[in-house]
């Protein structure tokens, strides 16, 4: 009789514990799902909001198409940032600056959503490089007596035929019809670059550069190569000046002057500063490089992305 009750309440027990269970997990299911409470509203409203933006990104590339379009690429097929970007020195006078980088690179974006990052001592060490090559003069010292010099045929005939070239490289010759082919030329001024006492370095010409102006004028017989200087600048300038062809010799000095001369890595800049320096680049003949070969300016990325 013990035994019995003893399995009675253990059955008692047992039926409590599935009842609790099953009100248990008939209380879950009812804090799961509340249907009243449920509102479609919010997310009819973040659709929406999603479609719009999606839209604008659209209407934002097709216009970046277009303008690379206008200007020789092609961004028909992908993604617009893997396209090859147009630049061009108009590109410059639209740019609008952010701002100054490590105190040594500028930040501006384009019209078309385009960021780059600029050297502001490149840029500035350029632009006076090319304003040396095409506006200083070269001095000249005029010799006590006139210097004879002994030319190849083609070197004569060139020095005749371009005598306005040397001239205005600070050359000077006098021509004696008398004398044997070869030796019609006599030298009477060198060009002639002094220190100015401004801390410059002066420069020394001789009859090298007579040959040297020669062979970059094309003449037979010259024993310049540009590609065997070892100074980048005049490797990458030499007989290039714009309107006036310059002496090796005299890119290696207007090189050195400009990058003395020019804003440096560390300089503090003004906004007006730095639009000035990336605005007058539109103004040079080959703005994409330092005489040196250093980058002036690179492509960071497409800001329409960003959107």
């Amino acid at each position: 009789m013990l035994k019995s009750g003893g399995d009675a309440g253990e059955c008692s027990d047992s039926s409590n514990m599935k009842t609790n269970e099953s009100q248990t997990r008939s209380g879950d299911t009812k804090d799961e799902i509340i249907w009243d409470k449920f509102d479609t509203s919010s997310v009819i409203r973040k659709s929406r909001m999603a479609r719009k933006i999606k839209t604008k990104r659209e209407l934002s590339r097709d216009q970046v198409k277009a303008s690379w379009k206008k200007n020789g690429g092609n961004a028909d097929n992908g993604d617009v940032e893997n396209k090859t970007l147009s630049l061009t020195k108009d590109d410059f006078l639209s740019m609008t600056v952010i701002g100054q980088f490590n105190l040594g690179f500028l930040l501006a974006f384009g019209h078309d959503g385009q960021l780059w990052i600029l050297d502001q001592h490149a840029c500035d060490e350029i632009y006076n490089f090319e304003k040396l090559c095409k506006e200083t003069k070269i001095h000249e010292q005029n010799l006590i007596a006139p210097l004879p010099l002994e030319l190849s045929p083609s070197e004569e005939l060139c020095i005749r035929e371009h005598m306005d070239v040397f001239e205005s490289n600070g050359f000077r010759f006098l021509y004696n019809e008398a004398n044997a082919p070869r030796h019609r030329l006599c030298l009477t001024a060198l060009p002639y670059s002094g220190s100015g006492g401004d801390g410059k370095k002066a420069y020394q010409f001789g009859i090298d550069d007579v040959s040297a102006l020669c062979s970059l004028l094309g003449a037979d017989g010259g024993s310049f190569s540009s590609e065997s200087m070892g100074n980048n600048a005049v490797r990458r300038h030499a007989g290039t000046g714009g309107a006036i062809i310059r002496l090796p010799k005299s890119v290696a000095m207007f090189a050195s002057r400009a990058c003395r001369s020019s804003v440096m890595i560390g300089d503090h800049l003004s906004r007006k500063k730095m639009e000035i320096i990336i605005t007058r680049l539109r103004e040079l003949d080959q703005p994409w490089n330092c005489p040196h070969g250093r980058p002036t300016i690179r492509h960071i990325k497409c800001l329409i992305s960003e959107l």
